[in-house]
């Protein structure tokens, strides 16, 4: 895990959650634990809810440093995410690598938990596709728990705003062609980049940017492209997270023409 994101003197941006725990097939739990994590997909608990509690390797490189995990015993994948810091921003490079004895076909899943009491921004593709601008051009993916009590998102300026503190989960998916997604809590704005892969293939009806609320925490999501792995290959995912300051009283649809969020990936 990453546990921890602060502005200078700030407090954490991440979710804290102490004993949280998910239940696994064997009847063993799977702790969450709070901040940014690594996952696989497609979601299989007896796959992606692998315990990934064991003790890390800490390589250092330089202009950063990656941390490690042995392969899982059950099977057989690696993970490892590479951080870099680099004028106020974290850099990070996910990798998942088959050392198993037979091919998987997997997508490395990028997931940062934050504190509820926030508002999430998961922007839709405002371009065309067509010149005359009259084929469909967006998709909202939803899963099967969503909307069953309520309506967990609102459509403003092309951007799906999901609230939190809600009493049942939700979770809502779309495309990264945007190439970024946000959160917005107490005077502070979360963004995370990613660069979706023109010829990539992506998991969950093409939804490479998720987002889940619930009642304890928020999550924002990012999938690389699924990919075949023989055993000894691997496949990677890149992230950019930048932390912005703004006055609480903005509402949070008027964050990304206010940092300019669609203006360009930072560096």
């Amino acid at each position: 895990r990453i546990t921890g994101l602060r502005m200078a003197g700030g407090d954490n941006v991440f979710a804290e959650l102490g004993d949280l725990s998910l239940p696994l097939p064997d009847g063993r739990r799977y702790r969450l634990a709070g901040g940014h994590r690594l996952w696989t997909a497609p979601e299989v608990p007896e796959i992606t809810y692998a315990p990934d509690d064991r003790p890390v390797v800490v390589t250092d490189g330089e202009s950063g440093f990656s941390i490690t995990q042995s392969p899982d015993p059950t099977t057989g994948i690696e993970k490892s995410i590479a951080i870099r810091l680099q004028a106020g921003t974290v850099h990070l490079n996910h990798r998942i690598t088959n050392r198993g004895g037979a091919a998987r076909a997997i997508a490395p899943w990028a997931i940062t938990q934050f504190p509820v009491g926030g508002t999430s921004l998961l922007p839709l593709r405002e371009q065309a596709i067509d010149e005359h601008g009259l084929q469909p051009n967006a998709e909202i993916v939803l899963w099967p728990y969503t909307g069953i009590d309520d309506t967990p998102f609102v459509l403003r300026k092309r951007i799906l705003v999901i609230g939190s503190d809600r009493a049942t989960p939700t979770k809502i998916g779309t495309s990264l062609e945007r190439g970024w997604m946000s959160y917005v809590r107490g005077g502070l704005v979360f963004t995370k980049y990613a660069r979706p892969s023109p010829d990539g293939r992506y998991l969950d009806r093409g939804a490479a940017a998720q987002c889940y609320s619930g009642p304890d925490f928020v999550e924002l999501e990012t999938l690389g492209p699924v990919a075949t792995l023989q055993p000894g290959e691997s496949s990677e995912h890149e992230e950019l997270w930048k932390v912005d300051a703004i006055d609480p009283g903005i509402p949070p649809v008027e964050v990304p023409d206010l940092l300019d969020l669609d203006g360009g990936h930072p560096q």
